[in-house]
C-alpha cells in the first residue's frame, strides 16, 4: 500500500469515528422544548410567578443568601462553618439525578436543611450521570427542559421525597387562599400565608404549619438534618410574597437552622453556571466517553512517536536525487577547461593518486617520490612504466606546456590504472 493511500485511509477512519461519536453524544443529549411564558419560581424572574423577591429579602435578613447554579453533588458539607446550612428548592423543572440524590442524602445527614416546595415530590432520574455530576450546563438565558417522560415519572416513578416519606400525598390545586397558619415553624405566633395546594396525606411526617385542617408544611428528619416539605411551590412566588407574610415564614425557616446561610437552587430551573472551556473539557474527560477519547488519543500518540509520524498535510515522500558519475566528471572537467588550469588539473590528479594509495596501504605516499614508493610496493615493470608516463605528462603540464585533450585523457587513464592496480 502506498504512503498516500495509507494516509488518506487513516484520515478517513479518524473523521468517521469523530462523526459517529458526535452523533451518539447528540442522541444522548435529549430533546429540548422552549418555555415561552417563563413561568417558574426562579429568582431570576420578577414576574408574579418568579421568586426574585425571596432572594432580595433573604439577602437583607440572613447572613448570606446566594443562587446555586451547579449540580447538587457539589454542595459543601454543612459541617464546615463557612458553608451554607440551608438549601431552598422551589418548583424544580428538572428531575434530580441519582448521583445528586445520594449526595443530598449525605448532606442532610451531616446537618443540612432542605426546604423543598414542590407538588410532585421531585422525581429522581435514573440516567447515566457524569463522573462529577456536571454536564454541559446552560446559561441564564436558556429555557428548562420539559420532558413528557419526566412528567410520567412524577406520578409513577420514585421521587426524592418518597425516599424519606413514602406515604405523602398532595391535594388538587384550589383557589388562592390567604389564611392564618399555625405550627412549630412559627415561633412568634400566627402569620398570614397565601397558598393553593395542601397535603392530603402527610403520612407519618411531623406537621409544622397548617391552616386549620389544611397541612401546608411537614418536617422529615434525616440524620442530623431535616427536610421541610412545602405542599405548594407558589408559596415562594413574588405574588405570594407581595400579598402575604410568606417571606417572613420562609426567612424564619432558613434563619433558624444552622448558621443561617442559605442557597436557592437555580440549576434545576435550567440555569446552569457557565464555565470555561478547560473546566468543561476536564468534566467530560472524567466521564466514560472521556476515558474512551483519552485512550484513543494515547494510542494515536503512541503510533505517532513509535513510527515517527507527524501531523500535517498529506504529502508524498521526497525521492532521493540521482547523479551519474560521468556527469560529475564532465562537470569538473568543464570547470578546468574553462579556467585553462591544465597544470592545476595535473597536480590534482597526482594528489588524488597519492591519497588513494596512502589509504590503501596505510602509509603516506609523496607525489615527488611516487615511482620509488611504487617500486617498493611492486617490482613489476608495468607499474614503473605507468608511473613514468604519469610523471612525464604531469611534468609537462607543470612547466606550462600545453597538453592536448588526448594527453589529458591518457593522464587520467594512467592514474586510474595505478590506483586500481595498487588497491589491496
Amino acid at each position: 500500500m502506498r504512503a498516500q493511500t495509507r494516509n488518506w485511509l487513516t484520515a478517513t477512519l479518524v473523521v468517521g469515528f469523530l462523526v459517529l461519536l458526535a452523533t451518539i453524544l447528540g442522541s444522548l443529549a435529549g430533546q429540548r422544548s422552549a418555555d415561552p411564558f417563563l413561568r417558574r419560581p426562579s429568582t431570576f424572574f420578577t414576574d408574579p410567578s418568579g421568586a426574585r423577591a425571596l432572594l432580595l429579602v433573604m439577602n437583607q435578613l440572613l447572613p448570606s443568601a446566594e443562587q446555586w447554579r451547579r449540580p447538587l453533588n457539589l454542595l459543601e458539607s454543612p459541617t464546615d462553618q463557612s458553608a451554607p446550612s440551608t438549601l431552598v428548592v422551589a418548583g424544580p423543572g428538572r428531575p434530580i439525578t441519582q448521583t445528586e440524590a445520594e449526595h443530598l442524602d449525605r448532606w442532610l445527614a451531616e446537618g443540612g436543611q432542605l426546604i423543598l416546595a414542590t407538588d410532585n415530590g421531585w422525581p429522581v432520574k435514573h440516567g447515566m450521570p457524569s463522573a462529577d455530576g456536571e454536564g454541559l450546563e446552560e446559561s441564564s438565558s436558556d429555557m428548562p427542559e420539559s420532558d413528557p417522560a419526566d412528567a410520567q415519572e412524577t406520578t409513577r416513578g420514585a421521587t426524592f421525597l418518597s425516599r424519606h416519606a413514602p406515604g405523602i400525598r398532595w391535594s388538587k390545586p384550589e383557589e388562592i387562599h390567604n389564611q392564618r397558619i399555625t405550627g412549630a415553624s412559627l415561633p412568634n405566633g400566627e402569620l398570614n400565608v397565601q397558598w393553593r395546594r395542601k397535603f392530603s396525606a402527610p403520612a407519618d411526617a411531623k406537621v409544622i404549619a397548617s391552616a386549620g385542617a389544611a397541612v401546608l408544611a411537614v418536617e422529615i428528619p434525616v440524620g442530623q438534618g431535616r427536610i421541610v416539605a412545602l405542599a405548594d411551590s407558589t408559596i415562594v412566588s413574588n405574588r405570594a410574597l407581595r400579598e402575604s407574610d410568606n417571606a417572613v415564614w420562609l426567612v424564619t425557616l432558613a434563619g433558624g437552622w444552622g448558621n443561617g446561610k442559605a442557597l436557592v437552587d437555580e440549576y434545576h430551573h435550567g440555569f446552569g453556571q457557565q464555565r470555561s472551556t478547560a473546566a468543561l473539557t476536564w468534566a467530560f474527560l472524567k466521564t466514560p466517553w472521556g476515558w474512551c477519547v483519552l485512550q484513543v488519543a494515547a494510542a494515536g500518540l503512541l503510533y505517532v512517536f513509535g513510527y515517527l509520524r507527524r501531523f500535517g498535510r498529506v504529502s508524498e515522500p521526497l525521492l532521493p536525487g540521482r547523479s551519474s558519475p560521468l556527469e560529475l566528471v564532465e562537470a569538473r572537467a568543464g570547470v578546468f577547461q574553462t579556467a585553462g588550469a591544465r597544470g592545476l588539473a595535473a597536480e590534482l590528479i597526482l594528489q588524488n593518486v597519492s591519497q588513494d594509495l596512502a589509504k590503501a596501504h596505510g602509509k603516506p605516499v609523496d607525489v615527488s617520490e611516487l615511482s620509488h614508493e611504487l617500486e617498493v610496493m611492486d617490482k613489476s615493470n608495468s607499474s614503473a612504466k605507468r608511473v613514468a608516463a604519469l610523471r612525464a605528462l604531469s611534468g609537462k603540464a607543470a612547466r606550462g606546456e600545453k597538453l592536448t585533450d588526448q594527453e589529458f585523457v591518457d593522464l587520467g587513464r594512467v592514474a586510474g590504472q595505478i590506483v586500481q592496480g595498487r588497491m589491496p
